[in-house]
């Protein structure tokens, strides 16, 4: 029998702490003498490039540590720690499942990518140690494994943000990852070959339509088209506010579009709105004469000449301005691709191709602008009918297409009128033949010139 007078011990107590990488020190307020260090599962992020032989990179991060797996060795954060890997190598480090700061992939000191794993995986994790974040896996060139089906529980496939020079637009496709867990993204592809497979599909966009019967003239090509999406996609941008506007379902009988009507006040004829909500902003009651800003943009200021003609004015300045400049822009750069796929065309093609470009696009902007008030002065003037306002929109794009259309056709005409039939460039072929022949002429007249003839101008 134990004594009265022994003394009960207590068992003793013991303290968990958590850590995210190995190495990493402890940090906790300390309540017992027995601490349990507990490492929490990290996040995998694998690099694997194949881009060129003997080529060195070396990867760093901006804010928080992370572990070299390769090296077992933690590599301090704050871009004072670097880790280094050959091309054909790979890389494998591990980061905290809060980790902050971006991981930077360079080499030969230039930025290629910057990755944040918190904007790649917005999920947050909990505490629980057990849990395992999604890894990342870059894989530049060609991957060394084959895709495993068995590890793609959850996919994500997400752009890399900031990414610098030819990379920043990759193709995105799952691979295998080493452990049966979800990938995130891998990139497929040499990096210089990205930007050239987007030329060379733009330097074979502007052939023939394949359209023989619909379009004898070969103006619907894979790139016009795409230049009347980009088009198409300048107007929505640009419009937007009023364009959703138009469709409102916190009406109090529930979905209505936004409709205007003609109604002469004192022998003015005024625009008048009806079915759209109380929390609707952007419509009044109405009484907006044809010179007031909502109708200029929406209906071409049709009632009034002046209105017509400042409206139109403000269409072809929009035309070199916000979403508009974009679809400008991505039509020159397509005059550009295929310039360059036609081995025959010098740089008088070149500046009279882009020459072309800018006239079409300003007399077509003034063409849909006067063609879409007339429209509506039929309908609503002469008819005397009301008018949905995103009828208002598609018209205007329908329009605008159409206006395209044409607009190609008459050049394609007016320059096989001069140039003869065998000609397909239109009006651009007579400017760069003149233009070709001006600069020659000028050339030997200047050659052939003595020093002698010219003479001192004072200033």
């Amino acid at each position: 029998m134990a004594s009265a007078n022994a003394k009960i011990i207590a068992a003793p107590t013991q303290q968990k702490a958590c850590i995210d990488l190995p190495g990493e020190a402890v940090k906790c307020w300390r309540s017992s003498d027995n601490i349990q260090v507990i490492l929490r599962k990290h996040r995998d992020v694998i690099f694997e490039l194949k881009l060129a032989p003997e080529r060195q990179y070396s990867v760093e991060s901006t804010g928080s540590d992370f572990y070299n797996a390769n090296a077992k060795k933690l590599i301090s954060g704050n871009n004072r720690g670097i880790v280094t890997f050959k091309d054909g190598e790979r890389l494998h480090i591990w980061v905290a499942r809060n980790f902050k700061g971006e991981i930077l992939l360079k080499s030969a000191g230039k930025l290629m990518l910057k990755l944040e794993p918190e904007k790649l995986d917005a999920n947050k994790y909990d505490d629980d140690p057990k849990t395992k974040p999604v890894p990342i896996i870059i894989a530049l060139g060609e991957p060394s494994q084959p895709v495993d089906a068995r590890a793609q529980k959850t996919a994500y496939q997400s752009k890399i943000p900031q990414a610098a020079g030819p990379s920043s637009d990759p193709r995105f496709m799952p691979v295998s990852a080493e452990e049966d867990c979800a990938v995130v993204c891998v990139v497929d592809g040499d990096l210089k070959g990205i930007p050239n497979d987007v030329w060379k599909a733009l330097k074979g966009g502007g052939g023939d339509s394949g359209f023989a019967d619909l379009d004898p003239n070969n103006i619907a090509t894979r790139n016009w088209l795409l230049g009347q999406l980009a088009g198409a996609g300048a107007y929505v941008g640009d419009n937007w506010d009023w364009l959703k506007a138009s469709i409102d379902g916190k009406t109090h009988t529930g979905f209505k579009l936004v409709k205007a009507k003609i109604h002469y006040v004192k022998g003015k004829a005024r625009y008048y709105f009806s079915g759209y909500s109380k929390y609707n902003q952007v419509f009044g009651r109405g009484g907006f004469g044809a010179g007031h800003d909502r109708i200029m943009s929406i209906f071409g200021g049709a009632g009034k000449a002046n209105s017509v003609f400042k409206a139109t004015a403000t269409g072809i300045a929009g035309t070199f301005k916000s979403n508009a400049l974009v679809s400008f822009i991505f039509g020159s750069a397509t005059a550009l691709a295929e310039w360059k796929g036609d081995v025959s065309k010098d740089g008088y093609d070149l500046a009279a191709s882009l020459m072309m470009t800018v006239i079409k696009s300003i007399f077509s902007a003034a063409a849909t602008v006067i063609i879409v008030a007339c429209l509506v002065m039929f309908i609503m003037f002469v008819i005397g009918s009301s008018l949905s306002v995103i009828a208002i929109g598609a018209i205007t794009v329908g329009v605008a297409v159409a206006v395209n259309y044409g607009t190609d056709v008459l050049d394609k005409k007016l320059g096989k009128m001069v140039m003869g039939e065998a000609h397909q460039d239109g009006l651009a072929a007579v400017i760069a033949d003149h233009m070709r022949q001006s600069v020659q002429y000028h050339w030997y007249y200047l050659k052939k010139k003595l020093l002698w003839d010219y003479e001192e101008v004072p200033f």
